[in-house]
């Protein structure tokens, strides 16, 4: 055997040694690295649960659209004392007879038969306008109006209002789509009824 092979043998033998002496050492350090290098993850944070608010029933839209009584807080303009009665429901209609024709005679064009054909599905919208009169308490005094009002050429309405006196009556000329034709009729309307009334807007009840 040369000297050569023999070196060789020796320097294989030598590395075999170290291998089987450090390969333990290194493999344990590897894993040990892994170890360290392994972050744990804070937990996951609850998460609060909102609730979606839920939908009206179609019991509550219902009833939250259906007004049959306005609740406001008037008074009734034939609201009267025992001892003033008389003379105070007797205003109402004082002037029926007296100046039916000449309020016919007054009455502007907007109330004429051939303008009083309106656009209904715009009013069932609520577009459209009326006058306000005023608020009675008395059913008689209530029909005295409507039918003064019609006799001028008005189409009149009343609406029952609930307030805190009890239960009242409004009555309304009306309704129209143009705000600006019982604006200048509110004059007239003066004339006619000695009652003060105010454009408003038309709603449906």
């Amino acid at each position: 055997m040369t000297s050569a092979l023999k070196n060789r043998l020796i320097g294989t033998v030598i590395i075999v040694a170290v291998a089987v002496i450090f390969l333990p050492d290194l493999l344990s350090g590897k894993t040990q690295s892994e170890k360290e290098l392994f972050v744990e993850l804070p937990k996951r944070p609850a998460v609060k649960t909102v609730q979606r608010p839920g939908g009206f029933s179609s019991e509550e839209v219902v009833g939250l659209a259906t007004r049959d009584i306005e609740i406001v807080d008037d008074k009734a303009i034939d609201d009267q004392d025992q001892n003033t009665s008389t003379n105070e429901a007797s205003e109402v209609s004082a002037a029926v007879p007296d100046t039916t024709e000449q309020s016919v005679a007054q009455a502007p064009s907007t109330i004429e038969s051939d303008t009083q054909v309106e656009d209904s599905q715009a009013l069932l919208e609520g577009a459209g306008w009326v006058v306000q009169l005023g608020t009675f308490r008395h059913k008689k005094n209530v029909q005295e109006l409507l039918t003064k009002l019609k006799k001028g050429g008005y189409r009149a309405f009343s609406r029952p209002v609930q307030t805190s006196s009890g239960t009242l009556t409004k009555v309304f000329v009306g309704p129209d789509l143009q705000k600006d034709r019982l604006e200048k009729s509110l004059n007239n309307l003066t004339e006619l009824t000695r009652l003060k009334g105010r454009v408003t807007p038309f709603t449906i009840q």
